[in-house]
């Protein structure tokens, strides 16, 4: 009979710890609400107009977010370039569209530093343009998502 309750009580210490451990923490994306830190490799962010930092799970969802109506007044937007793997700001890398390389939110506008390295990625990722951050727009965005041209999220 001691063994039996033994027994249980570590199958509900188990089920309990198992159960507090599904919860994941950390900060969530601002657009898409994913833990931002289970994707390093994408973290994106900028400053909103409150002077705070908003981080983002990957450049689409920054995009997404600074383009719309909410993003009035954020400034100083970053993206975790592909190959160094740096925070660079958007103005300094290129954007990549239409590769076989997926990001967090499926497909990816893959941020590369440099003309001649994001055509490179260009030519070995089947892409099929690059981009400035300003040439991304919110219909831009939708084409990339595979929404039909002016629809709404």
């Amino acid at each position: 009979m001691n063994s039996m309750r033994i027994l249980c009580t570590l199958l509900l210490a188990f089920v309990v710890l198992t159960a507090a451990g599904c919860r994941p923490e950390g900060e969530r994306c601002r657009k898409c609400g994913m833990l931002v830190d289970q994707y390093p490799r994408w973290i994106a962010g900028l400053t909103n107009a409150e002077g705070k930092e908003e981080r983002f799970c990957c450049e689409r969802c920054l995009f997404a977010h600074w383009r719309s109506p909410l993003g009035a007044g954020c400034r100083d937007a970053w993206v975790t370039e592909y190959y160094q793997q740096k925070r660079l700001p958007v103005a300094d890398v290129l954007f990549v569209m239409g590769s076989d390389v997926t990001g967090p939110m499926g497909k990816a506008l893959v941020p590369v530093s440099g003309r001649d390295a994001a055509e490179q990625f260009l030519k070995e990722h089947h892409g099929a343009r690059i981009l400035t951050a300003d040439e991304i727009t919110s219909e831009l965005l939708r084409v990339v998502a595979g929404k039909p041209a002016g629809a709404q999220r």
